[in-house]
């Protein structure tokens, strides 16, 4: 079947196959300069993103050093409020004060410390929802700060530190 092309015939094939490597190579050469243009590109971004990550790190590890220190606990006062009114209020916010500026605390909880601390020299055992009333309370006052709603399943809780945003 060879035999039979003619002779202008398989010159013009093969002059078209010169044709087409021709602009296969000029397109591949262009190519080659633009992704030697983008490789470089990227190094450089990759270098100024690697530093900044580095800077980060180097201060997000010492932030957690300063963080996972113990903190000094302070003092507290062991005595009962005197008075008549507004004792749990008092009780309240001493235990509130000894917390953490990033520790979540409930009513709860509260309420457990201060039946641990002064449960045996109060006259009735603490409710807890009195406790979580006061601790509303320091929230609208913005003494604290509501990270968690409360719900019928689980306890609101709050902290010292305002939740971040979407929390």
């Amino acid at each position: 079947m060879i035999r039979k092309l003619s002779v202008d015939r398989i010159m013009a094939e093969l002059e078209a196959r010169i044709e087409r490597h021709r602009q296969q190579e000029a397109h591949h050469a262009q190519r080659e300069t633009f992704h030697q243009q983008q490789k470089e590109r990227h190094a450089a971004e990759l270098e100024s993103t690697l530093e900044r990550y580095e800077a980060f790190r180097a201060a997000t590890d010492s932030v957690g050093e300063l963080v996972g220190r113990p903190r000094e606990e302070p003092a507290l006062d062991e005595s009962l409020p005197t008075g008549k009114w507004a004792v749990l209020s008092r009780l309240v916010a001493r235990i509130v004060a000894t917390k953490g500026p990033l520790e979540p605390f409930g009513a709860n909880e509260i309420t457990r410390e201060i039946q641990a601390r002064w449960g045996d020299r109060l006259k009735r055992r603490i409710d807890p929802r009195s406790v979580a009333a006061k601790l509303r309370r320091m929230a609208l006052a913005g003494r604290i700060h509501q990270v968690r709603e409360g719900r019928a399943f689980h306890e609101a809780l709050y902290s010292h530190t305002p939740p971040g945003p979407g929390g």
